[in-house]
């Protein structure tokens, strides 16, 4: 068995179909990726797959059916979208907040994301102050902290320079070496040739094809 499965998932809104009869079998321990251009539908796949909103179909996870009212089926580090921070909070203290719904994590695993994306030279500054690769950077930490086995990922490399990409390519290869399967929805042809071990193609609501 799949470690996800998505069997003909489809949602529409206002009359509008904005996912056709999506099908995909995600094996556990893969980087597996959406590609597609923006609007293709891939960010809705992954809001499906997180139960973060209602549709037909069936979505299951390491076993489990997903479903909207009811607690996600095992731990997973999320990226949607914008990242979701405090902009009257420090870098630190958006982590720490994170991390105070899950017990077993330590101060320590803060410290080490935070340097290893290089966001402790102001240490004290608010997030408001921040540029818009240090608030992705931000939000990528919040995804890789606690190292779950689920780490889901939408345009990671949105607002990132060359080098931060690299680094994060690292980490994705580290966290994964380590057991946590990886679902990452890209434009970037680039990032994705040199990360996925499973590519999928998403046009106009569904995946068209693997690649």
């Amino acid at each position: 068995m799949a470690f996800i499965e998505l069997h003909q998932v489809s949602k529409i809104i206002k009359h509008r179909e904005l996912l056709h009869q999506v099908n995909a079998e995600i094996e556990r321990g893969s980087i597996t990726t959406l590609e597609g251009i923006n609007g293709s539908g891939k960010t809705l796949i992954l809001k499906a797959l997180l139960g973060l909103m209602t549709v037909t179909g069936d979505v299951s996870v390491a076993g489990k059916s997903v479903n909207v009212q009811e607690a996600y089926p095992i731990k997973a580090g999320i990226l949607i979208e914008n990242p979701s921070l405090i902009d009257d909070f420090s870098a630190y203290k958006n982590l720490e907040l994170l991390a105070r719904l899950d017990t077993t994590l330590q101060p320590k695993q803060i410290h080490n994301l935070l340097d290893y994306f290089e966001l402790t030279r102001f240490p004290e500054q608010k997030v408001r102050k921040f540029s818009l690769g240090m608030k992705q950077k931000l939000g990528i930490a919040e995804a890789f902290l606690g190292g779950y086995p689920l780490i889901i990922l939408d345009e990671p490399t949105n607002a990132l320079d060359h080098n931060s990409i690299i680094k994060l390519i690292q980490l994705i290869q580290a966290y994964n070496a380590n057991g946590s399967t990886f679902i990452i929805a890209s434009h970037d042809h680039d990032f994705v040739e040199q990360v996925a071990t499973h590519k999928l193609f998403v046009k106009e609501g569904t995946i068209s094809h693997e690649i």
